[in-house]
């Protein structure tokens, strides 16, 4: 009995040691690939600065964005060229000019008063206004809504007058008064804000792995290092588990890059200014980070198995570059259609519990510890499903000769 159990002993250790090595031979064929490793890292730093440059130019320009008027016959009223001017609409009364020329210069919208506008406006008839827009600008659409703002709080004002100069109640024309207060908290305008940073967190896991699945999958296929590697006494699954540790290294590793940058970039962001506290702490970075390890495994064992039964290198190229599309495809679909994902199961389910959890950290909001060990169990579970498959697949002489 003594003897049984040292040789059993042996046995585990020799397998250990021949896994050790195994993962030690995937992990420095993965670290030594410059191309994948550059590609993996610009990846990583390039969308949040994209995400912090769009937002800083989005509330400089909405900040800065002033709408020039060209008003035609204003000395026919007077007030209204007061009235209208404000900090952010620049009035400029003009004796004369041609609409469409003045609209072709630096004007946004080109406002003309009939030529009785004076007359009528006193013997209480409506006097006509007359816009001109370019429905070909860019800038037309949000400089007639401004116009409208205007002109329509002016028009109350002089109904108002009308009905106070003939003794009646202003309040007869409107029933009821309408206010509107916004109880949105600061991380709930975040959340809006930064919907997107999760969706592509998640994409980074695909894009920093694909060329190290490929090469490590498809790419040893070709050079036949794969046939040497199966010809050793070792069991398919450690092969298949040994290269997935591999590949999610490299995914990892641009997840935390891409949330590092994320969260130093976020202080230098106008979020102040849009009514965003940045919440996320270096607790809340490292929970991202550990969030994300059970979904790189998975995406980097479903790249391997997709390379895997691919015809050749570039065909697993093309497979996987269609594949990087559908995380973001579906987390966005979900985000337009509105659905609704408050149902704790929807945390059990890949991708979609990630999204939640990264959304709630980003913006400071707690996640539920035992929702977010179910997910990902669950994310672990078809990993080593995934696992057991890819080993069932590397004992098929098939696979060898798919060349």
């Amino acid at each position: 009995m003594h003897r049984g159990n040292t040789g059993m002993m042996g046995l585990g250790n020799f397998s250990t040691r021949r896994m050790a090595a195994l993962l030690r031979k995937e992990m420095l064929e993965t670290w030594r690939d410059r191309r994948a490793l550059w590609m993996a890292v610009c990846f990583s730093l390039l969308f949040p600065v994209m995400i912090a440059g769009s937002t800083t130019f989005f509330v400089k320009k909405h900040a800065e964005e002033t709408t020039r008027l060209a008003l035609l016959g204003a000395e026919r009223a007077p007030l209204l060229e007061q009235r209208l001017r404000s900090d952010t609409l620049k009035v400029d009364a003009l004796e004369q000019g041609e609409p469409r020329a003045l609209l072709a210069g630096d004007y946004d919208v080109v406002l003309q008063l009939g030529e009785d506008f004076a007359g009528d406006y006193r013997n209480f008839r409506t006097p006509q206004l007359y816009l001109y827009v370019d429905s070909s600008s860019t800038a037309t659409g949000r400089a007639e809504r401004h116009l409208q703002e205007r002109l329509g709080k002016l028009q109350q004002l002089v109904v108002g007058q009308r009905l106070v100069a003939r003794g009646v109640a202003p309040q007869l024309l409107a029933p009821w008064k309408l206010e509107v207060r916004d109880v949105s908290t600061p991380s709930g305008r975040g959340a809006m804000l930064l919907a997107m940073v999760p969706g592509l967190l998640i994409l980074t896991l695909f894009v920093a792995s694909l060329a190290t699945s490929v090469d490590t999958s498809a790419g040893e296929r070709e050079r036949l290092s794969l046939e040497t590697l199966l010809l050793q006494p070792m069991p398919a699954w450690q092969v298949i588990a040994a290269k997935t540790l591999a590949v999610a290294s490299m995914g990892w590793l641009g997840s935390l890059l891409a949330i590092a940058a994320m969260v130093a970039l976020m202080p230098a962001m106008p979020l102040a200014e849009l009514g965003i506290q940045q919440a996320t702490t270096t607790a809340g970075v490292i929970t991202m980070g550990l969030l994300l390890l059970p979904l790189a495994l998975l995406v980097a064992v479903v790249q391997i198995l997709l390379a895997l039964r691919s015809q050749s290198f570039k065909d697993a190229q093309t497979q996987l570059s269609i594949l990087q599309l559908a995380p973001v495809t579906v987390l966005m679909a979900l985000d337009m259609s509105r659905v609704e994902l408050d149902h704790p199961l929807w945390q059990l389910v890949p991708l979609v519990g990630q999204q939640q959890w990264l959304k709630s950290l980003l913006v400071g909001d707690p996640v539920s510890l035992p929702l977010v060990l179910a997910g990902s169990a669950a994310s672990l579970l078809l990993v080593a499903m995934a696992v057991a498959l890819g080993a069932r697949a590397l004992r098929r002489e098939s696979l060898l000769g798919a060349l």
